[in-house]
């Protein structure tokens, strides 16, 4: 993914070596910083591949296979063998564009090939024209590809589909319930619900059986519950794979569904995002319980800012002559968001002693029948005189301890169900979360693609720092 085929057979094998190393040196200083302890994790990688055939259907051997990533340019080529057939291998998601070219025919030029996690992308035949090879023929879009490496029973959130449809709450999960044989649920008010976000059940499974995985990496909640624990900023996500039901074997752990997130990831050029997102309770009408209960708007408010930032990385050009910062093998990506977030509880309806009860008179007590509470005495079995309580027979403890709990501000007042309460109460409760993640890459000569990905969620509650590292 953060790779560019590039040739070395001018640079000397010491120098090559020298670059490698550092290389690798500068990305795994890059990674320390926000990595605490790495972890191997499934790959999330798929592979395109496909047949080269004449007009007439016959195969075409040794026609040479370009296939180029759209964001960083990467760059594989293939010969097809004598059946025609081209396979690459161990592809990150993306956009690619693939080129075929074989002397005695047109150059075929096939734009918006998109390949999502864990996808077996066959292409089928695909024919040359007679021609040229300076002659191009360009194509941009074709029909649903069938899906004949495989039987998963998939499904897929794309980039524009996370970027344009609103979300409440700004986390993915909600984005989930989109997906066909998911169950209906409301949408996720913020981060920072217990040890994470419940996820929808899929296709009739039970929830603590699904698998979610951020970049190949597990993002369920330990104990096993059916929630995603490991939070990620939503703009940073590229898409969403959903394996439903009937995959491969290769996804053993549970037999629910197993959900893939991808991160976004580096491009040749620079580019990022910032954003603020705010709800307050100014822009909110008080409901209908706490205006019967004399009650405030409690305090209702979302505060969430981040950004996002990727490009090439510089990475310094020892020995080799040229520029001292090399930016065409190596990408990098970054988001932060801090949510800061105060949500109201739900209101309390409760009974608390009155002033006159503090003072051992209980002659205006009552229940909920309308009968006065009669308070005997435990040494003659008789009611108190008056239904008073002298202060000589108080436990001066217990008197004390009666000064933490509020007067009453509801007196007489009942809820709906007719229960009686004299004290009505609602809090804020503030929390804050910051998903962090991070992702950089690298290719050097007679190398396969390098990458490193972390994500970290910080919480009031729980905090998690996890990484994968794909070689």
């Amino acid at each position: 993914m953060f790779s560019l085929s590039h040739r070395a057979s001018f640079r000397p094998p010491s120098v090559l070596s020298i670059k490698c190393l550092l290389t690798s040196l500068v990305l795994g200083l890059s990674a320390a910083i926000i990595i605490s302890s790495p972890a191997f994790a499934q790959s999330v990688t798929g592979n395109i591949s496909g047949s080269v055939t004449d007009p007439n259907g016959a195969v075409v051997a040794g026609a040479s296979v370009t296939l180029v990533n759209d964001q960083t340019k990467d760059k594989r080529d293939q010969v097809s063998n004598d059946s025609g057939r081209f396979n690459f291998a161990s592809i990150q998601p993306g956009v690619y564009t693939l080129k075929i070219e074989h002397q005695g025919f047109e150059t075929l030029l096939r734009t918006k090939v998109v390949l999502s996690a864990n996808e077996g992308l066959a292409l089928g035949e695909i024919a040359l024209k007679t021609g040229q090879v300076s002659e191009t023929v360009t194509v941009i879009s074709e029909g649903q590809v069938v899906e004949k490496e495989s039987s998963d029973l998939t499904a897929r959130l794309t980039s524009d589909q996370i970027d344009l449809i609103s979300t409440k709450g700004r986390d993915i999960t909600s984005l989930l319930r989109l997906i066909p044989g998911t169950t209906n649920e409301d949408d996720v008010e913020s981060y920072g619900s217990g040890f994470g976000t419940d996820l929808p059940f899929i296709s009739g499974q039970r929830g603590r059986s699904t698998v979610p995985t951020v970049d190949g990496l597990n993002a369920g909640e330990p104990s096993g519950s059916n929630k995603l624990s490991m939070s990620i900023n939503q703009d940073a996500v590229a898409e969403v794979k959903i394996l439903r039901n009937n995959y491969a074997a290769e996804y053993g752990n549970n037999g629910g569904a197993i959900i893939n997130i991808i991160s976004k990831g580096g491009g040749r050029t620079y580019h990022g995002s910032a954003y603020y997102f705010i709800r307050n309770e100014a822009l909110n009408a008080n409901n209908f319980f706490n205006n019967k209960g004399s009650l405030p708007r409690p305090l209702y408010r979302h505060n969430i800012w981040g950004f996002n930032f990727g490009g090439p990385m510089p990475i310094p050009n020892f020995g080799e002559g040229g520029r001292m910062w090399e930016r065409k093998k190596a990408t990098f990506f970054v988001s932060y968001e801090k949510p800061h977030t105060i949500q109201p509880t739900n209101p309390i309806f409760v009974t608390v002693p009155t002033a006159l009860e503090r003072a051992g008179d209980f002659s205006q007590s009552f229940n909920s029948s309308g009968n006065l509470i009669v308070v005997n005495d435990p040494l003659t079995g008789l009611p108190f005189p008056g239904n008073i309580v002298p202060s000589s027979r108080w436990n001066q403890s217990t008197a004390a301890f009666l000064k933490v709990f509020p007067l009453p501000n509801s007196p007489g007042a009942r809820t709906q169900t007719g229960t009686q309460y004299n004290y009505l109460n609602q809090k804020s409760v503030m929390s804050d979360w910051e998903p962090r993640g991070g992702r950089a890459g690298t290719k050097t000569a007679g190398e396969s693609c390098r990458t490193i990905s972390t994500m970290m969620t910080v919480g009031p509650l729980t905090g998690s720092m996890s990484s994968t590292g794909a070689w």
